[in-house]
């Protein structure tokens, strides 16, 4: 009779997870509305001092791109580069600026980062997509920035990442009235996952399960900071034991204590 307690009210819990998972927002994120953007317009002559489909130059082709998401930014590569959040090129996503020192010292030049160490910029040769890892282009680097300041969930490349004013978080979230636990690359991480020694379980939706959850035929007990538990615990009205591993002990006997089928202490 418990598990099929258990098993309604977790059927019940994924439906309402289901439904929280919902509020989050699909549809694409400035940084990847300004890179779509960007490429609309690839193949796009150069142009300087150029702001429009006729002819761009680099920062001409980032105002028009941010413009159609619907953010303005500053006009010439200097000024963008005193305007953003630093970003590490290790951190880049979607819509980040990336800038070269090229003709002259300092941030010369500016593109707008896709994925996969891919940028695209308005070059001599007019709008195209380079690699950050080319001889030039690696050697000419000169720094990234975060110049927009979205806060909440992003879905990218079918993974989903939270931002706080535009900074990707990391670690554990709290939002919507559930935890959530983003890895060190702001991916939202599911299923079992360690943090300072204690296993937590997160559901396919992201957010932290508490209490009794069943996973891979097993059942599991949440403490209410999430972290899963071991040895006897006490869960309504009855004592449960529950081995190292997390998994609940059935059919067995425990410090002397016959466990039943349900894994409850036959008393």
């Amino acid at each position: 009779m418990k598990k099929l307690i258990f098993s309604g009210l977790l059927t019940c819990s994924l439906l309402l997870s289901g439904l929280i998972a919902e509020q989050k927002t699909e549809a694409a994120s400035i940084g990847e509305t300004v890179s779509n953007v960007a490429l609309s317009v690839k193949g796009v002559p150069y142009s300087w001092g150029g702001t429009t489909t006729s002819g761009f130059d680099c920062s001409g082709l980032v105002n028009y791109a941010y413009k159609q998401a619907g953010v303005s930014l500053p006009r010439t590569s200097a000024d963008l580069y005193n305007y953003g959040q630093v970003v590490s090129k290790g951190n880049l996503t979607e819509g980040d600026l990336v800038f070269f020192s090229t003709y002259k010292a300092g941030p010369s030049h500016v593109g707008i980062y896709l994925s996969d160490n891919q940028f695209i910029h308005a070059s001599n040769s007019g709008v195209t997509v380079d690699s950050l890892t080319s001889r030039y282009w690696s050697g000419a680097y000169y720094g990234a920035k975060r110049v927009y300041t979205q806060t909440g969930w992003v879905k990218s490349n079918s993974t989903w990442y939270y931002y706080n004013q535009g900074e990707m978080k990391t670690g554990w979230l709290y939002t919507g009235g559930k935890w959530y636990y983003l890895a060190s690359d702001g991916s939202m991480k599911t299923n079992w996952v360690k943090v300072n020694g204690s296993w937590y379980f997160l559901t396919a939706n992201g957010d932290m399960k508490t209490g009794w959850v069943y996973v891979n035929n097993e059942w599991y007990y949440l403490a209410g900071n999430g972290a899963m538990k071991t040895g006897w615990i006490w869960s309504n009205n009855k004592s449960y034991y529950l081995k190292s591993d997390g998994s609940m002990a059935k059919d067995t006997i425990i410090d002397g204590y016959v466990v039943g089928s349900d894994g409850a202490w036959i008393q």
